[in-house]
């Protein structure tokens, strides 16, 4: 995984070496994955925050969809167990698991729509970020890949 986004990161810093690149291109980058049009387009600090919230976001789905599946999982077992109680204190007993299974998986579900209007919300800020504030800046580190390695130049403005 820390290579998958280290290659990424490094495709998004290469691609803003292409200052010449159009504003239309850097959206459907943008749209493709936030944070990667506005890296295009020069504005490093924005491209940083987009990405990174996408990120999180998406890394608390994914916490927060395994830990509802395990709770239903749990569920479905203190309900089985309930429904096959012979003893009314058994029952009585597996009755009160299966509310808190419940009440685990009803609480993670909700963390779970919380973290996709999260990372909904991040694309969507990132797309209008892109068409209301689209202005491309010359990067000040530019990237140009070599046949043995690659060449690393700066600008300087004044």
């Amino acid at each position: 995984m820390k290579r998958y986004i280290a290659a990424m990161l490094v495709a998004a810093a290469l691609a803003g070496a292409a200052a010449d690149a159009s504003a239309g291109e850097n959206l459907w980058y943008s749209v493709f994955f936030p944070g990667w049009g506005q890296t295009r387009a020069g504005h490093y600090g924005r491209a940083a925050l987009f990405a990174g919230g996408e990120v999180v976001s998406l890394v608390a789905l994914a916490i927060s969809d395994v830990q509802y599946d395990r709770a239903v999982e749990q569920y479905d077992r203190a309900r089985a167990a309930y429904l096959g109680a012979t003893y009314i204190g058994d029952a009585v007993e597996q009755y009160d698991v299966m509310r808190e299974k419940w009440d685990d998986a009803e609480s993670l579900h909700r963390y779970r729509q919380a973290a996709i209007g999260a990372a909904v919300g991040v694309w969507v800020v990132n797309i209008v970020d892109r068409v209301l504030f689209d202005e491309t800046r010359v990067p000040p580190i530019a990237f140009a890949p070599r046949a043995g390695g690659f060449a690393v130049a700066a600008s300087l403005s004044f």
